[in-house]
């Protein structure tokens, strides 16, 4: 679950140095959940904090609202129009990918009932011009995504989803941006262990997987070989972060 949070910091670790965000402008009387984002325009000059709150309206209706902090004016503004999102939705905001000014979430709203519909979709929001669109995802062989588990990356300087179901997963890189046709399946990762996670992927095109047996490893899609890296935790805190000039947003926590 989700908790409120009141600020957010921004850590350089490279320097090891954070700075503190002043408080939100959307802070509801009754309880809420908020998440937050972070990203740079395509001028990499404008770095900005986009903030979901999923909360009740005047009407005692459920919305999101959304504002943005500026670094540059070091000032959180309220974003007219915004996004709308379903609870259900919220858990897909946690992993996110900057490509080119934009930042991309894959949003999973989950069924409500058995026969429910879930939509799956990458919703885009551009940090120059902070307007939010929707970049349709791959056209699914025979079968669909059914419940497969699916994760967003950044696989060689195109946006990546990867289709996961524990015994294999699929990898998929968009070549041509926001065209749907141009996605393509560059392979499959088939081992005899468990496939718990898909953690990223790295500049040589190596993936980095979390097995059944909490082990961290290196697979190599051309020998279709794994190296350990003698690294283990839970599937849940093996996460690579997805940053801009060595800033890392953290939500709110203290370290």
């Amino acid at each position: 679950m989700i908790f409120p949070q009141s600020r957010g910091v921004i850590w350089n670790p490279s320097v090891r140095n954070h700075v503190v965000l002043p408080d939100p402008t959307i802070n509801p009387k009754d309880a809420y959940i908020s998440v937050l984002g972070f990203g740079v325009d395509a001028g990499r000059t404008h770095h900005k904090v986009v903030r979901f709150v999923y909360c009740r309206n005047a009407a005692g209706i459920f919305t999101t609202r959304v504002e943005i902090f500026s670094l540059k004016t070091w000032s959180w503004r309220r974003l007219i129009g915004g996004v709308d999102l379903t609870l259900g939705a919220y858990p897909s905001l946690l992993r996110q990918v900057l490509l080119n000014g934009v930042v991309h979430w894959l949003i999973e709203e989950k069924p409500i009932g058995d026969n429910s519909f879930r939509r799956s979709y990458i919703l885009a929001f551009d940090v120059g011009d902070e307007v939010f669109g929707e970049v349709m995802l791959p056209e699914w062989e025979a079968g669909g995504s059914g419940f497969a588990k699916l994760s967003i990356f950044l696989i060689n300087e195109s946006l990546g989803v990867v289709k996961s179901t524990g015994e294999s997963c699929d990898v998929w890189v968009m070549k041509e941006y926001c065209v749907r046709e141009s996605w393509t399946k560059l392979y499959t990762i088939r081992l005899f262990e468990k496939i718990e996670n898909v953690v990223a992927f790295l500049n040589s095109g190596e993936a980095l997987l979390a097995l059944e047996n909490s082990r961290l490893v290196v697979y190599d899609s051309e020998t279709k070989h794994t190296k350990d890296l003698g690294i283990y935790g839970t599937p849940s805190s093996l996460y690579m972060y997805n940053y801009v000039e060595s800033l890392l947003l953290l939500r709110g926590r203290t370290y």
